[in-house]
Protein backbone atom coordinates (compact mmCIF):
# COMPACT_ATOMS: atom_id res chain seq x y z
CA UNK A 1 0.00 0.00 0.00
CA UNK A 2 1.16 3.77 -0.76
CA UNK A 3 1.67 5.95 1.76
CA UNK A 4 -0.94 7.61 1.74
CA UNK A 5 -4.17 8.96 3.52
CA UNK A 6 -7.51 10.17 2.94
CA UNK A 7 -9.28 12.76 5.37
CA UNK A 8 -13.20 13.23 4.75
CA UNK A 9 -14.33 16.92 5.79
CA UNK A 10 -17.70 17.79 5.29
CA UNK A 11 -19.28 21.55 6.60
CA UNK A 12 -22.59 22.17 5.38
CA UNK A 13 -23.57 23.52 8.62
CA UNK A 14 -21.97 24.39 11.83
CA UNK A 15 -20.86 20.86 13.73
CA UNK A 16 -19.57 19.70 10.18
CA UNK A 17 -17.49 23.63 9.90
CA UNK A 18 -15.85 22.78 13.11
CA UNK A 19 -14.19 19.26 12.21
CA UNK A 20 -13.34 20.54 8.76
CA UNK A 21 -11.07 23.75 9.99
CA UNK A 22 -9.28 21.84 12.27
CA UNK A 23 -8.77 18.89 10.12
CA UNK A 24 -6.99 21.28 8.05
CA UNK A 25 -4.11 20.82 10.59
CA UNK A 26 -4.01 17.17 10.13
CA UNK A 27 -3.89 17.36 6.83
CA UNK A 28 -1.20 20.02 6.76
CA UNK A 29 1.24 18.31 8.62
CA UNK A 30 0.61 15.19 6.50
CA UNK A 31 1.75 17.13 3.46
CA UNK A 32 4.88 18.56 5.27
CA UNK A 33 5.86 14.64 5.76
CA UNK A 34 5.42 14.12 2.08
CA UNK A 35 2.26 11.99 2.51
CA UNK A 36 0.17 11.74 -0.48
CA UNK A 37 -3.52 13.23 0.86
CA UNK A 38 -6.69 12.72 -0.67
CA UNK A 39 -8.46 15.63 0.94
CA UNK A 40 -11.86 14.86 0.31
CA UNK A 41 -13.27 19.05 1.23
CA UNK A 42 -16.36 19.97 1.36
CA UNK A 43 -18.86 18.58 -1.33
CA UNK A 44 -16.00 16.21 -2.40
CA UNK A 45 -16.71 14.26 0.80
CA UNK A 46 -19.30 12.13 -0.91
CA UNK A 47 -19.53 7.80 -0.83
CA UNK A 48 -18.37 7.67 -4.40
CA UNK A 49 -15.02 10.00 -3.67
CA UNK A 50 -14.43 8.52 -0.79
CA UNK A 51 -14.78 4.73 -2.14
CA UNK A 52 -13.05 5.61 -5.34
CA UNK A 53 -10.06 7.00 -4.16
CA UNK A 54 -9.59 3.83 -2.13
CA UNK A 55 -9.99 1.57 -4.20
CA UNK A 56 -7.48 2.94 -6.46
CA UNK A 57 -4.79 3.96 -4.20
CA UNK A 58 -5.05 1.90 -0.82
CA UNK A 59 -4.48 4.75 1.34
CA UNK A 60 -3.28 3.24 4.88
CA UNK A 61 -5.15 5.55 7.02
CA UNK A 62 -8.04 7.40 6.65
CA UNK A 63 -9.44 9.92 8.89
CA UNK A 64 -13.13 10.30 8.70
CA UNK A 65 -15.28 13.11 9.89
CA UNK A 66 -18.80 13.71 9.72
CA UNK A 67 -22.11 12.92 11.58
CA UNK A 68 -22.88 9.36 12.03
CA UNK A 69 -24.52 6.71 14.29
CA UNK A 70 -23.73 2.94 15.54
CA UNK A 71 -23.99 1.72 11.97
CA UNK A 72 -22.73 4.74 9.90
CA UNK A 73 -20.55 7.55 9.09
CA UNK A 74 -21.66 10.89 6.64
CA UNK A 75 -20.09 13.07 4.48
CA UNK A 76 -21.27 16.01 2.80
CA UNK A 77 -25.30 16.85 3.53
CA UNK A 78 -25.21 13.34 5.08
CA UNK A 79 -24.78 11.50 2.46
CA UNK A 80 -23.82 7.72 3.95
CA UNK A 81 -19.77 7.27 3.03
CA UNK A 82 -19.05 4.05 5.37
CA UNK A 83 -21.52 1.69 6.47
CA UNK A 84 -20.84 -1.99 8.04
CA UNK A 85 -21.83 -3.36 4.45
CA UNK A 86 -18.50 -1.64 3.53
CA UNK A 87 -15.55 -3.69 2.21
CA UNK A 88 -12.56 -1.45 2.22
CA UNK A 89 -9.25 -1.85 2.43
CA UNK A 90 -7.53 0.00 4.57
CA UNK A 91 -4.90 -0.31 7.66
CA UNK A 92 -6.41 2.38 10.32
CA UNK A 93 -9.53 4.15 10.68
CA UNK A 94 -10.00 6.58 12.74
CA UNK A 95 -13.93 8.16 12.73
CA UNK A 96 -14.50 11.64 14.73
CA UNK A 97 -18.15 10.50 14.63
CA UNK A 98 -20.95 9.55 16.91
CA UNK A 99 -20.84 5.83 18.20
CA UNK A 100 -19.32 4.64 15.15
CA UNK A 101 -17.46 2.30 17.49
CA UNK A 102 -20.30 0.55 18.41
CA UNK A 103 -21.26 -1.80 15.18
CA UNK A 104 -19.78 -0.05 12.47
CA UNK A 105 -16.00 -0.52 13.90
CA UNK A 106 -16.70 -4.02 14.85
CA UNK A 107 -17.87 -4.72 11.10
CA UNK A 108 -15.24 -3.11 9.33
CA UNK A 109 -12.46 -5.05 11.23
CA UNK A 110 -14.15 -8.31 11.21
CA UNK A 111 -13.82 -7.71 7.01
CA UNK A 112 -10.77 -5.47 5.99
CA UNK A 113 -9.78 -3.22 8.38
CA UNK A 114 -6.76 -4.04 10.47
CA UNK A 115 -7.52 -1.07 13.53
CA UNK A 116 -10.60 1.02 13.89
CA UNK A 117 -10.75 3.93 16.15
CA UNK A 118 -13.99 6.12 17.31
CA UNK A 119 -16.74 6.37 19.71
CA UNK A 120 -19.10 4.05 21.27
CA UNK A 121 -21.10 7.36 22.90
CA UNK A 122 -21.98 10.76 20.69
CA UNK A 123 -18.97 12.83 20.27
CA UNK A 124 -19.47 15.88 21.78
CA UNK A 125 -17.59 19.29 21.18
CA UNK A 126 -18.37 22.65 22.86
CA UNK A 127 -18.24 25.88 21.34
CA UNK A 128 -18.51 29.32 21.53
CA UNK A 129 -21.39 30.97 19.27
CA UNK A 130 -19.73 34.06 18.80
CA UNK A 131 -16.68 32.13 16.43
CA UNK A 132 -18.61 29.73 14.53
CA UNK A 133 -17.21 31.70 11.84
CA UNK A 134 -13.96 31.10 12.71
CA UNK A 135 -13.67 27.75 14.49
CA UNK A 136 -10.26 28.00 15.16
CA UNK A 137 -10.48 30.73 17.16
CA UNK A 138 -12.85 29.10 19.35
CA UNK A 139 -11.00 28.53 22.74
CA UNK A 140 -14.02 26.41 24.14
CA UNK A 141 -13.62 24.13 21.41
CA UNK A 142 -10.22 23.72 21.08
CA UNK A 143 -10.45 21.75 24.08
CA UNK A 144 -11.98 18.98 22.53
CA UNK A 145 -10.91 18.71 18.88
CA UNK A 146 -6.71 19.73 19.25
CA UNK A 147 -7.18 16.16 21.37
CA UNK A 148 -8.69 14.47 19.32
CA UNK A 149 -6.78 15.80 16.33
CA UNK A 150 -3.69 14.17 18.24
CA UNK A 151 -5.17 11.14 17.17
CA UNK A 152 -4.27 11.46 13.80
CA UNK A 153 -1.49 13.19 13.56
CA UNK A 154 0.03 10.50 16.33
CA UNK A 155 -0.51 7.49 14.00
CA UNK A 156 0.86 10.02 10.81
CA UNK A 157 3.59 10.07 12.82
CA UNK A 158 4.48 6.45 12.77
CA UNK A 159 3.08 5.54 16.25
CA UNK A 160 0.92 2.33 16.61
CA UNK A 161 -2.55 2.88 17.09
CA UNK A 162 -2.76 2.48 20.99
CA UNK A 163 0.05 5.20 21.23
CA UNK A 164 -2.61 7.50 19.31
CA UNK A 165 -5.29 6.86 21.79
CA UNK A 166 -3.26 7.42 24.49
CA UNK A 167 -1.94 10.56 23.85
CA UNK A 168 -4.89 11.87 23.09
CA UNK A 169 -6.72 10.19 25.98
CA UNK A 170 -3.62 12.03 27.99
CA UNK A 171 -4.59 15.76 26.16
CA UNK A 172 -8.48 15.10 26.74
CA UNK A 173 -7.80 14.42 30.85
CA UNK A 174 -5.49 17.70 31.30
CA UNK A 175 -7.76 19.86 29.51
CA UNK A 176 -10.65 17.96 31.72
CA UNK A 177 -8.61 18.54 35.30
CA UNK A 178 -8.77 22.60 34.08
CA UNK A 179 -12.01 23.03 32.82
CA UNK A 180 -13.20 21.92 36.59
CA UNK A 181 -10.74 23.80 38.83
CA UNK A 182 -11.38 27.01 40.62
CA UNK A 183 -10.09 29.06 37.22
CA UNK A 184 -12.47 27.68 34.75
CA UNK A 185 -14.96 29.67 33.04
CA UNK A 186 -18.52 28.90 33.47
CA UNK A 187 -18.71 27.86 30.08
CA UNK A 188 -15.68 25.39 30.34
CA UNK A 189 -17.20 23.80 33.88
CA UNK A 190 -20.56 23.45 31.99
CA UNK A 191 -18.75 21.80 29.17
CA UNK A 192 -16.57 19.21 30.99
CA UNK A 193 -18.71 16.69 31.32
CA UNK A 194 -18.86 16.52 27.41
CA UNK A 195 -15.28 15.81 27.88
CA UNK A 196 -15.05 13.04 30.05
CA UNK A 197 -18.00 11.30 28.24
CA UNK A 198 -15.28 11.40 25.01
CA UNK A 199 -12.32 10.21 27.23
CA UNK A 200 -14.48 7.25 28.38
CA UNK A 201 -15.99 6.57 25.17
CA UNK A 202 -12.91 6.68 22.82
CA UNK A 203 -11.86 3.15 21.89
CA UNK A 204 -9.32 0.92 19.85
CA UNK A 205 -11.05 -1.68 18.13
CA UNK A 206 -8.85 -4.62 15.98
CA UNK A 207 -4.71 -4.06 16.59
CA UNK A 208 -3.96 -1.98 18.78
CA UNK A 209 -0.23 -2.09 17.45
CA UNK A 210 -0.93 -1.16 13.68
CA UNK A 211 1.53 1.08 12.62
CA UNK A 212 0.65 3.57 10.16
Amino acid sequence: MSRSIVVTRPHHEIVTKYLCDWSKEVVDMARTKGLEVFDLDGTKSTRRNFEGYVKKHSPNFAFVNGHGNALEVAGHENEIIIDKECNLKIQIIYARSCEAALILGPSLVSRSVDTFIGYTRKFIFGYDPSKCYKPLDDVLAKLFLEPSNLVASTIIKGHPAREANKRSKDAMYKNFRKMISSRATYEERFAARWLWSNINSQVVLGDPNCVF
